[in-house]
């Protein structure tokens, strides 16, 4: 598998390549990691390694900017146990005017990724796949309102499907989801944006694990402050019905609410704000959901005209209630995720960037800790 996605970019490259109009980005990195396989809080085994990242990003524009496409292969040699992974993702867009009122917008993503967070304390590299295709109809029937149908499908494949606990039971994570959205978005005046979400998604994990059925409606409201500032807030609520394990069906209803703030300038400056709480698929093999508060702030800043910062900061409240407990055994859990990064780049030319920065990520829960600190040097050529 892991070769899959090196072949499916060498054909699109290829075939990319003789349309012609690619742009290339070399990004070579070594990083200093003192936790690399995630080991808990005071366990005596913690492995520190330095490795080598290099990865190739691919844009490019075709058919008069029709097709988009967006590639970024990466390998990673790890000096501790000597071992090679392969990572990447590639994506593709397209928009359509079937007539000037009417347009179809599809996309499709494909990327190889590390395990997320909570999944910790083993050496075994858990890595996922995931497969995203989604199509957009736009119909515009009048100058200041848009009415919007999509659907998506989701397909998430882990590469290891690991025993729970000391038993015989297994994870069971991988999944295939399905949502189908409608979407009515109205200006009001020349500063107000409003828009009526509704969204019906269908989540069934692997053999007998269970399923998270939704409903979603919210509405959206978007104030523009002025050209540089964007402020946007969303409420509504969450219907789902989660069957478990057993067979068992449980309603379920949660509030789902949204805050997100933009300031952007001509120099580069940016200031992003984002704060969701919803509900998820969980890969922790004891719940098949779990409700996330998430809150971000994102910085990036010219301090010269060759040298930029940019800095985020991310805090993460996930709850795993019992009413998603696979085995309806009444088991909860609440953790936190501190995940927090800063570059420096130093920009020699429009083809020539050096890099450095810092990568934290921060796991608290009751069972176990996690503390998780990258540093790394990094050099950028564009071609």
């Amino acid at each position: 598998m892991k070769f899959l996605l090196c072949a499916l970019l060498l054909v699109i490259t290829t075939i990319s390549y003789g349309l012609g109009g690619l742009n290339f980005t070399s990004f070579s990195r070594i990083f200093y990691d003192d936790n690399v396989f995630m080991r808990a809080a005071g366990t005596p085994d913690q492995t520190s390694t330095f490795y080598f990242s290099q990865s190739l990003g691919i844009e490019g524009k075709f058919f008069r900017d029709l097709i988009n496409l967006k590639a970024q292969p990466e390998i990673r040699h790890r000096a501790v146990d000597s071992k090679t992974l392969v990572f990447g993702n590639i994506g593709i867009k397209s928009k359509y005017e079937i007539t000037p009122k009417l347009t179809l917008d599809s996309a499709n993503s494909f990327s190889h990724s590390e395990r997320e967070p909570s999944d910790i304390d083993d050496d075994i590299d858990v890595t996922y796949f995931m497969n995203k295709s989604s199509y957009l109809l736009t119909w515009q029937p009048r100058y200041l309102l848009k009415l919007k149908g999509g659907y998506e499908n989701y397909i998430k494949r882990w590469s290891e499907n690991l025993p729970v606990g000391s038993g015989s039971e297994l994870t069971n994570g991988d999944f295939t989801k399905d949502t189908f959205t409608f979407r009515a978005e109205q200006i009001l005046g020349k500063r107000f944006i409003l828009e009526l979400v509704g969204k019906k998604s269908f989540l069934d994990y692997n053999g007998t694990r269970g399923a998270i059925d939704s409903d979603t409606y919210y509405a959206e409201f978007s104030y523009v402050m002025n050209p540089s500032t964007i402020i946007k807030v969303n409420y509504g609520v969450i219907d789902a019905l989660i069957q478990n394990q057993a067979g068992s069906y449980t309603n379920y209803s949660t509030p789902t609410y949204g805050a997100n703030i933009t300031y952007f300038t001509e120099r580069g400056t940016v200031i992003g704000f984002n704060s969701v709480y919803e509900v998820m698929d969980s890969s922790v093999a004891y719940w098949n959901m779990k409700e996330n508060l998430k809150t971000s702030l994102m910085i990036k800043y010219p301090i010269t005209p060759k040298l930029d910062v940019s800095a985020m900061g991310a805090h993460l409240i996930t709850n795993y209630k019992d009413i998603g407990n696979r085995y309806n055994i009444g088991l909860e859990r609440e953790e936190e995720v501190f995940v927090s990064s800063i570059t420096f780049s130093w920009k020699y030319n429009q083809f020539h960037y050096a890099e450095v920065g810092y990568q934290g990520l921060h796991l608290l829960n009751k069972d176990a800790d996690v503390f998780k600190n990258k540093v790394f040097v990094g050099y950028r050529w564009k071609f």
